[in-house]
């Protein structure tokens, strides 16, 4: 009888085993057929045990290292789809809480007799009850932190295959546990020590886990953020971050920094796309658009195209004559991007003043105004830079 329940003990300890490694691992090929393989090797895993300690009578350690251990390695590494420090740490981990799990069984039997053995029994029978009812959401969990590749995982797999080792070397050496029942208090500690260290493990893949999520759903907030604030082309910010950076603006006290709107527009522009083509035109879009973010870079200035080829700038605490060195700045690098064909910058810029109504809407007609009288002035000193327009006052669109 005792024999038996000592048997039925055993079978429930490998059906811990197997069970959770089947419920951890991220299989290759999650079809049907390849879940048959993996429950009908974990069979043959539990006859060859039984067979082994059984049967032949060869020590129970030696039968659970060369018919459990090292086969069930080898036949969850092939069906795993991770094949790094991933696999090997939870199979560590497994087969250490697994040892730790058969040490203690055998310890209370020692310790309690027959009647130890059934209550032994009855609390693994409702072990597994538990992990196949409750346990199938930490194990999707679980399966789900291995997804995340760079997360600590070959450091932890050092540690926990540190561990397995040290387990099973102190179970069998110099002589098998069983043969020493003076030293289990001994093993009972260390137990609760690696357990505790598991905890410390999991608790910091949940925590980078977390960490990982929230990148993601940052870096997805920042795609369609892209998408909805950012130019296509040119990767600057577009008319609607312009107008979001207007209303941010009036919702705020004006008299707080200087604010100067500057205002763009390339001459020229229309005739590079007739004569090379829109692609042409839209290289030049983003030349120009580069040198406006090189040449106003700062955290207090920011660039926006807000159609065609026109852009804006929008500048805090910038004096006049800084501002005037960056136009022309701005106006000498344009100036060199095309040979055949003369592209220039017109630019105009106006201060907000906060005592008018509608101050920023007031501020961009004023440098809009400036920038088209600027404009009018380079075709009369340069005529044949432009289609001659016989409406000066009209927006030039070339």
């Amino acid at each position: 009888m005792i024999d038996t329940i000592s048997a039925l003990i055993d079978l429930c300890v490998i059906m811990f085993d197997l069970m959770v490694f089947t419920r951890m691992i991220t299989l290759k090929k999650d079809t049907s057929i390849v879940k048959i393989i993996m429950y009908s090797g974990c069979a043959l895993i539990v006859a060859a045990y039984f067979i082994a300690a059984y049967v032949i009578h060869v020590p129970s350690s030696i039968a659970s290292a060369f018919c459990m251990s090292i086969p069930s390695l080898l036949f969850f590494f092939i069906l795993s789809q991770y094949k790094d420090a991933r696999f090997f740490l939870t199979f560590c981990f497994v087969d250490s809480v697994t040892l730790i799990l058969a040490f203690l069984a055998r310890y209370i039997t020692i310790s309690t007799g027959a009647l130890g053995n059934v209550i032994t029994l009855f609390l693994l029978i409702g072990l597994l009850v538990f992990i196949f009812i409750i346990g199938h959401t930490y194990f999707s969990q679980y399966r789900r932190l291995l997804e995340y590749v760079e997360t600590g995982w070959r450091a932890m797999m050092v540690s926990t295959v540190l561990i397995y080792f040290a387990l099973v070397f102190l179970a069998i050496y110099p002589e098998p546990l069983v043969n020493r029942v003076e030293y289990m208090p001994v093993y009972l500690v260390f137990s609760v020590v690696v357990l505790s260290c598991y905890v410390v493990f999991i608790t910091s893949v949940v925590k980078t886990s977390k960490i990982y999520e929230q990148s993601k759903q940052l870096q997805q907030e920042w795609k369609w953020h892209k998408i909805a604030y950012v130019d296509g082309l040119t990767g600057c910010a577009n008319r609607m971050a312009y107008i979001e950076k207007i209303n941010e603006l009036e919702r705020n006290s004006l008299t707080d920094h200087l604010i100067c709107i500057l205002v763009f527009d390339i001459d020229n522009f229309k005739k590079v796309n007739d004569r090379k083509g829109h692609m042409a035109g839209d290289i030049l879009l983003q030349q120009v658009a580069d040198i406006l973010m090189n040449t106003f870079q700062s955290e207090t200035i920011s660039v926006y195209r807000i159609g065609g080829d026109e852009f804006v700038v929008i500048a805090s605490d910038l004096s006049e004559k800084e501002i005037n060195s960056k136009l022309q700045e701005a106006e000498n690098a344009v100036s060199i991007l095309q040979e055949d064909i003369p592209v220039t910058l017109s630019s105009g810029y106006a201060y907000v003043n906060p005592e008018n109504n509608n101050a920023m809407e007031t501020a961009f007609e004023q440098a809009d105004n400036m920038m088209y009288t600027y404009k009018r002035q380079k075709k009369i000193s340069c005529p044949g830079n432009e289609n001659s327009s016989n409406y000066p006052d009209e927006k030039d669109k070339g």
